[in-house]
């Protein structure tokens, strides 16, 4: 049996009913001593007790250095019903339908600019225009989804 403790191995040889401790020496040799049972008895009580203050503190301490404001930040996390994920869905889809049905070169960088999450002065690099142009085209490329969307809102 082995026990992995940060950069050495605790282990227990059953057929030679021996204990070792393995570990990398200064210049990475392999590095294997003998130790007593009481030796690795002891060190695998103090690992546990170690295991027990460690939960202890993960348990109860991280509750008593909550503010308000991080209770009240929790508080505020939306939890997503199968409805709301389903209007998110379908909004999503048509929203990429729309953008695809928007003119050139438009339809690209609005898709960039949202789905990809690139700014402005990433796809002027990219496409070697200015930033102005592509603030410009995106604009004109929003106005054109929200047309579409009117459209589809007065049918």
């Amino acid at each position: 049996m082995q026990f992995m403790v940060d950069t050495y191995i605790l282990e227990y040889v059953e057929s030679e009913n021996k204990y070792y401790i393995s570990f990398k020496d200064s210049v990475s040799n392999d590095c294997r001593i003998e130790i007593s049972k009481r030796i690795f008895n002891e060190y695998m009580e103090s690992m546990k007790s170690y295991i027990k203050i460690k939960n202890e503190t993960s348990r109860y301490l991280e509750h008593s250095k909550l503010t308000e404001i991080t209770l009240f930040n929790r508080s505020l996390k939306k939890i997503l019903f199968v409805d709301d994920l389903i209007v998110e869905k379908t909004t999503y889809t048509l929203l990429h339908n729309a953008v695809k049905q928007i003119k050139e070169p438009h339809n690209k960088r609005v898709e960039m600019y949202f789905f990809e999450e690139m700014t402005v002065k990433e796809i002027a690099q990219k496409e070697n225009k200015t930033e102005r142009a592509i603030r410009y085209s995106i604009e004109q490329g929003i106005k054109e989804i929200q047309n579409k969307f009117k459209e589809i809102k007065k049918i």
